[in-house]
């Protein structure tokens, strides 16, 4: 991230954890820390992601925190200050690889030459589809077996894209030369 970048999001987070303070030590009625912290993740997350947009090139890297850090710090803010609790993460787990997948997705769309991160976002997606199919008991057992027992093919499935695009990426520089 560029030096600007992180003077702004520094610069942001102090602004508001000031503003929060004072507001506590004026006696105001706000959540404490432990409701909001969920806040500055986003707030950083954001910063970030606009400042891999805003970059030239483009940083699929921070695009890929930025939308991850919003999507978790989303959930993480409906269990602190919304309807959900800690314990409920048993079921809400699929909204991880869910948040990762969109991330890569994300990160593709910025740098389309970067195949992993495509097989990645898909993956993670269908990964998520699947868990929210466990979770909600929407799996029959059969199909929870096969994929208990072939889920190593998803690593060589992986193995082979990064391969692929390293030998496409040689090849898109040897032409240049």
């Amino acid at each position: 991230m560029q030096d600007r970048g992180r003077s702004i999001m520094i610069g942001g987070l102090l602004l508001l954890v000031g503003f929060w303070l004072l507001l506590r030590a004026l006696g105001v009625d706000i959540p404490g820390i432990g409701a909001i912290w969920p806040a500055l993740l986003i707030v950083g997350a954001l910063v970030w992601l606009v400042s891999g947009l805003r970059s030239d090139p483009r940083d699929a890297e921070s695009v890929w925190f930025g939308v991850f850090g919003i999507l978790i710090g989303g959930l993480f803010m409906y269990i602190t200050v919304g309807a959900a609790q800690w314990g409920d993460l048993r079921v809400l787990w699929p909204w991880f690889p869910f948040a990762a997948g969109l991330a890569w997705l994300a990160s593709w769309l910025v740098n389309p030459r970067e195949l992993a991160d495509l097989v990645l976002g898909l993956l993670a997606l269908a990964g998520a589809g699947i868990g929210y199919l466990y979770v909600e008991d929407r799996l029959p057992a059969d199909v929870w077996q096969i994929l208990t027992d072939w889920w190593p093919l998803i690593l060589v499935l992986i193995g082979v894209v990064y391969i692929l695009q390293a030998l496409l990426q040689r090849q898109r520089d040897v032409g240049r030369d």
